[in-house]
């Protein structure tokens, strides 16, 4: 568009200002010309409106009704020619103009108004063909740098020079990858809430919402249907639709990244997968030499095997974008291969802690009816004999369950109820003894006050109502607890 100064001062003389004496900076939709008292349902807001003034009569209140109805309609300015009907400006109108706040200038005779419309429309073209020129280079810079030697980190930062706000990349979590200025980084993580909400909407959802003073725009990075991350984009509001495009530009450019990184990824994907399929068959050393052939690491001595079930198809490498940022630390890439309806990754022992909970999260957020096994440490040359039992296991897991082999398995506290509803003797009181003297006789039987014959076939009485040992120090200390929570010890 075009702002009303910008008009006046290129048609100069023939189109001067009257109130007020230098116009302001609005924008001007278009030029109309009518001559009605009120033209106002023929407008849309934003007009420079030409008339001669036929239907002004110069009467004070004709000229403030017809000052404020222009003005709340929206009217950029009225233009008014003079020469047909006024050899001057109506002193009325001029007052009434300047109480509305509608800017008035004079088209003096002879300009026709045409020469005011084509004006207008030159300058609109004029700014056209100037913002196409602007978002073709910006566009070109952009292209430029995704095709630069680090291009994620080049395309962040000319989408915000070109925005005139700030951008940001974010992993398919939200954690931010990239942001430009550096700055920005707490306005980025302002955001959190409104990218699990598209995380939750689907791969093709995206959103624009206001951030103090700015617009931001949140759109998904997809590869092939998946989620790949988000790019983030603020700027002072209201926010153009040449930066909008701009977005959509950056955003298509970073994808394309991504899908290039993974065909990278995926082919030292395929080949850790052969060698994993070797060493899960037990051909040890084949699947040495393979490693060794293929330019990979050399094949450690122990390791863990994490199995995953209830995935669905294709689920290979979201378990491994979920796992591998876990071991990052370590410079490790983890070899995986997929069954059926199992996925079977092949863990470090020194990598093995930070995975239970890296397994959880994948769970909870994109599987929730998965379940997960975590097998013991075991030698290499052993794997394919415990394979068979730990499909056994993974098969019969409850669905979101992680179970980890190396973990101790703690008895849940028994239930008291048998012990409570039990006449012949004073079993509670009999146990409670029992566990507080740490299963001494002597002692016990005193605090009693029964011979410790008794106390042994009181004891052995609550253990077989209990189904529990209580001479295991985790039944003990549960069952202690258990007392000393309903005061009975």
């Amino acid at each position: 568009m075009t702002a009303l100064d910008l008009l006046a001062r290129t048609l100069g003389a023939d189109l001067t200002p009257v109130v007020p004496a230098v116009p302001p900076p609005r924008e001007v939709t278009g030029v109309h010309v009518s001559e009605l008292t009120d033209p106002t349902p023929y407008l849309f807001g934003g007009e420079l409106l030409l008339t001669t003034g036929m239907g002004l009569t110069g009467q004070t209140a004709q000229a403030r009704a017809y000052a404020a109805r222009l003005a709340g309609h929206g009217v950029a300015a009225l233009g008014i020619g003079l020469g047909p009907v006024h050899t001057a400006v109506p002193r009325t109108l001029a007052e009434a103009c300047a109480a509305a706040a509608l800017p008035l200038l004079v088209v003096p005779a002879p300009t026709p108004f045409l020469t005011v419309a084509r004006t207008y429309w030159s300058l609109v073209a004029a700014a056209g063909r100037e913002e196409l020129t602007t978002a073709l280079g910006a566009h070109r810079e952009l292209v430029w740098a995704a095709a630069g030697p680090d291009p994620v980190p080049a395309v962040v930062r000319t989408l915000a020079g070109a925005v005139e706000g700030w951008a940001a990349q974010l992993s398919p979590r939200g954690e931010v990858m990239e942001v430009w200025p550096r700055g920005r980084r707490s306005s980025v993580r302002e955001i959190a809430a409104e990218v699990a909400r598209l995380r939750g909407a689907g791969p093709h959802s995206s959103a624009t919402f206001p951030l103090g003073a700015e617009d931001v725009v949140l759109q998904p990075l997809t590869s092939r249907g998946r989620l790949s991350g988000f790019v983030a984009t603020g700027c002072p509001r209201p926010m153009k639709a040449p930066d909008r495009q701009l977005v959509l530009t950056a955003c298509a450019l970073l994808a394309l990244q991504s899908e290039q990184q993974r065909r990278g990824v995926a082919g030292a994907r395929a080949a850790r997968a052969c060698v994993a399929r070797l060493l899960l068959s037990g051909f040890v050393d084949a699947a040495r030499s393979l490693a060794a052939e293929l330019g990979l690491s050399a094949i450690a001595p122990r390791v863990r095997v994490l199995g995953l079930a209830g995935l669905g198809a294709d689920a290979l490498d979201e378990v491994l974008d979920a796992l591998e940022p876990a071991v990052a630390r370590h410079r490790r890439q983890l070899s995986a291969v997929a069954e059926a309806d199992q996925v079977w990754v092949l863990i470090g022992p020194e990598d093995a802690p930070a995975v239970p909970d890296a397994v959880r999260r994948f769970l909870a957020e994109r599987a929730p009816g998965a379940r997960a096994l975590l097998g013991a440490d075991t030698g290499v040359a052993e794997l394919h004999r415990q394979l068979p039992a730990l499909r056994r296991t993974l098969a019969g897991l409850p669905g979101g369950e992680l179970r980890d082999r190396a973990a101790p398995e703690v008895p849940a506290a028994p239930s008291l109820e048998p012990l409570l509803g039990y006449r012949r003797a004073d079993l509670v009181g009999t146990v409670a003894a029992y566990l507080r003297h740490r299963g001494q006789w002597e002692r016990a039987a005193a605090d009693l006050g029964v011979h410790r014959n008794t106390l042994r076939h009181r004891i052995a009485t609550a253990g077989r109502l209990l189904g529990a040992d209580l001479d295991d120090p985790d039944v003990a200390s549960h069952l202690w607890l258990a007392l000393r929570e309903n005061g009975l010890a």
